[in-house]
């Protein structure tokens, strides 16, 4: 189980980077500082609370001396910035399936690569 939620958690931290890229891009492209202020809070209130759970699992578990909490805690930090910058690219219309299957392809690609230079997989 643990292997499981390591490669979720490696292959959504690197679609989380992708789409990270592309959601800075598009803030740095934005002209006006209200709209900049209007993504960067719409990206915390959908990320934040996932990542502050990662955060907790990984405290709590570290403080408990329980066993596997590292990749449950790296899932949820992952997947919950995957999904906040996901929903801020559907936000300003930078999300169709061409861009969205690129992502996914390119973060599959590059987290098995990832885990197989490490030996995971």
């Amino acid at each position: 189980m643990d292997r499981i939620a390591l490669t979720l958690a490696v292959v959504l931290a690197v679609y989380a980077a992708l789409a990270g890229l592309a959601w800075l891009q598009r803030l740095i492209g934005e002209r006006t500082g209200a709209r900049k202020q209007g993504m960067a809070l719409n990206l915390l209130r959908r990320a934040g609370p996932p990542v502050a759970g990662g955060l907790i699992v990984l405290v709590a578990g570290a403080v408990l001396r329980l066993a596997g909490h590292v990749p449950l805690g790296g899932l949820l930090v992952a997947g919950g910035l995957a999904f906040g910058f996901h929903r801020g690219l559907v936000d300003v219309r930078q999300a169709d399936a061409r861009f969205v299957g690129i992502r996914v392809l390119l973060a599959l690609g590059l987290g098995l690569a990832i885990l197989w230079q490490a030996g995971v997989i």
